[in-house]
């Protein structure tokens, strides 16, 4: 795909090599890291870490992009160069780092690629739009995408970038977005289909309130008794705090019968993958 084309996939390019270089002195990138980059453009975040980590594997499609990319760092062996669609290629099975300025079309499948992986990212850096950013720190409220985040990751906005910065001048606003990785993630590695289950079945009802939602996997006591101990009377699956989730969740895993899992394990909304 030639370069101009990236715009339909919202793709806006920083033009400072300064602002990159702020960028990455903001993150835990050290010398020693593996760093993961899609789709680089020309390069101006590629060359930045090649001079600071040791290596950098860049993700691009466009076979004219990768080789211009090979010639402007003299085939730096620290470059590896993988010529896919992100989302249908294979991850590092090695400790990484991500570092990438996405396509904010794609931010939601970028991300939900990385949660799902068997390996994930010991941290992941991403310029991407604000609305997003708030989307996965959960702020104002809760969202499916935070709660599926938050158990692995702990997310910040680590400031706002001016948007005179790109090539091509986004019509909304962008921020800086960090998720770090948890030295213990809140739900075992052998739980993590079930927890994603779980929650986008509650999120995909379209039921007024968390208790209608989950009403045909709880029991009427057993709802009741949800009700009491966390408060959730009239409370929206967006108004349920994160730290309640994860403990529903753990109350779920103990209480449910295998027809009970079995309708959660049984339902895939059309949108979701």
């Amino acid at each position: 795909m030639p370069y101009h084309q990236k715009d339909s996939l919202s793709q806006n390019f920083i033009k400072y090599p300064d602002l990159v270089a702020d960028l990455l002195d903001a993150s835990d990138l050290k010398r020693s890291d593996t760093v993961l980059e899609i789709g680089p453009g020309k390069g101006i975040i590629t060359n930045q870490l090649l001079k600071r980590v040791t290596q950098v594997i860049v993700v691009e499609k466009d076979p004219i992009l990768a080789a211009k990319l090979i010639e402007l760092n003299n085939n730096s062996p620290k470059l590896k160069i993988l010529p896919k669609d992100f989302l249908n290629c294979t991850l590092p099975t090695v400790p990484y780092k991500v570092f990438s300025n996405i396509p904010f079309s794609l931010t939601a499948q970028i991300i939900r690629k990385f949660l799902s992986s068997s390996i994930l990212p010991d941290s992941m850096y991403f310029i991407m739009q604000q609305e997003a950013i708030e989307k996965y720190i959960g702020f104002p409220q809760e969202t499916q995408s935070s709660l599926l985040a938050k158990p692995w990751y702990e997310i910040k906005n680590l400031g706002d970038i001016d948007r005179s910065s790109f090539t091509k001048k986004p019509q909304i606003k962008i921020g800086f977005a960090e998720f770090k990785k948890r030295p213990i993630p809140f739900i075992k590695n052998e739980n993590k289909r079930e927890y994603r289950d779980f929650i986008i079945y509650g999120f995909n009802q379209w039921q007024a309130t968390f208790l209608d939602s989950y009403k045909k996997i709880f029991t009427y006591p057993q709802l009741k008794t949800l009700e009491k101990t966390f408060k959730l009377t009239s409370l929206k699956p967006t108004e349920v705090s994160f730290d309640t989730w994860l403990q529903i969740f753990k109350t779920y895993l103990k209480i449910s019968t295998s027809s009970q899992k079995e309708i959660i394990d049984t339902f895939r909304p059309k949108n979701i993958r």
